[in-house]
């Protein structure tokens, strides 16, 4: 057994753990110490510049993008550029995790991690039974929701489906985590939920293999000018 075989027998046996779930979703990152804590809320005072940075980015972007129907696909479009939120992203494609990991810049001397969630499971915790699709479920708005606890302050995660509004998107099957109230992360809020696997270094040259013969290079994951120039300098350099 490689190690690369051994990762995959353990992300099988989380699976199995989670109760193999019809739907499993992955989150990859290229540091094994990495907390499941969306950025904003790495932030003091977050709420508050939530609001403010909800408000720049509606204002300056408006001239930019094509209109938005409603503000999930606001924060979604904050989210793609980078703009620190309370959603993480996740996809239902493990490979493309791996590739989220791989992809980027990481210090071969440090581990990283592959994040294994039951979404179903997560929703439960807040009364849920069900993924929810915005912006189709209009009793579920942003603001309302989150910025005015209404009809009840939600405090712990909930998975999301997003619309199909960006290439990205679409390519990357990518879906979100919203959290509520309390910033202390998966770790305390939903341990039962998710598994972490360990993706270590010795795994990573056949990683890498495997995401070449998927066809997971950064152009199929970022299918706009950015990922294309990735891919060359990658494929050249």
């Amino acid at each position: 057994m490689t190690a690369w075989n051994d990762f995959l027998a353990e992300v099988k046996q989380a699976e199995s753990d989670l109760g193999n779930p019809r739907e499993i979703w992955y989150r990859g990152h290229s540091n094994e110490t990495y907390n499941l804590i969306p950025s904003l809320m790495r932030e003091g005072d977050w709420e508050k510049k939530e609001k403010e940075l909800f408000i720049e980015f509606h204002k300056t972007a408006s001239r930019l993008f094509d209109k938005r129907s409603n503000d999930w696909e606001i924060l979604f479009d904050m989210q793609h550029y980078w703009i620190p939120t309370r959603l993480l992203d996740w996809t239902t494609v493990m490979g493309v995790a791996i590739a989220f990991i791989l992809h980027n810049k990481y210090d071969t001397s440090e581990n990283s991690a592959l994040y294994v969630l039951n979404p179903i499971s997560l929703n439960r915790l807040s009364g849920r039974h069900e993924i929810i699709n915005v912006p189709e479920d209009k009793g579920f708005e942003y603001k309302t929701i989150y910025w005015e606890h209404r009809p009840v302050q939600i405090e712990k995660p909930l998975a999301i489906r997003p619309g199909q509004q960006s290439d990205r998107i679409i390519a990357q099957k990518g879906v979100f985590t919203v959290h509520g109230t309390l910033d202390s992360g998966f770790e305390n809020e939903a341990v039962e939920c998710f598994k972490k696997i360990i993706l270590p270094n010795s795994a990573k040259e056949e990683a890498l293999d495997f995401l070449k013969w998927a066809n997971l290079d950064e152009y199929t994951i970022y299918p706009d000018i950015v990922g294309m120039a990735y891919h060359i300098k990658r494929k050249i350099l």
